[in-house]
């Protein structure tokens, strides 16, 4: 096996709709995400009319941080892979014209 096997013995694949889908995805993800925050902080409330003792508030309180700051982590990354992939999607746009053209020219041979 010679040096040029290592440089150039596999080959690196863009998908378009790739990009696409998966800023879908995650565009999706985030919206899921929001949604079962607000229906667990709207179930707390619930919950919490009946826990209206110091040690009840405590426990409501405990519930809130474990349950609600995770999912806006977890919100927070999911914004940063969609951002990152959508500017990476960007950054390539030019490459997919240039492939886009480039076959045009070769099939109108």
């Amino acid at each position: 096996m010679g040096y040029s096997d290592f440089v150039f013995g596999k080959d690196i694949v863009l998908d378009e709709e790739a990009f696409s889908k998966a800023i879908a995805d995650f565009d999706n993800l985030q919206s899921e995400m929001r949604s079962l925050r607000t229906d667990i902080e709207q179930m707390l409330s619930e919950i919490e009319q009946g826990f209206n003792t110091p040690a009840g508030r405590k426990f409501i309180e405990s519930c809130k941080a474990n349950l609600l700051k995770p999912l806006d982590d977890q919100v927070t990354v999911l914004q940063h892979i969609s951002e990152n992939i959508k500017q990476s999607n960007g950054e390539y746009k030019s490459v997919f014209e240039g492939y886009r053209q480039l076959n045009s020219k070769i099939n109108s041979f």
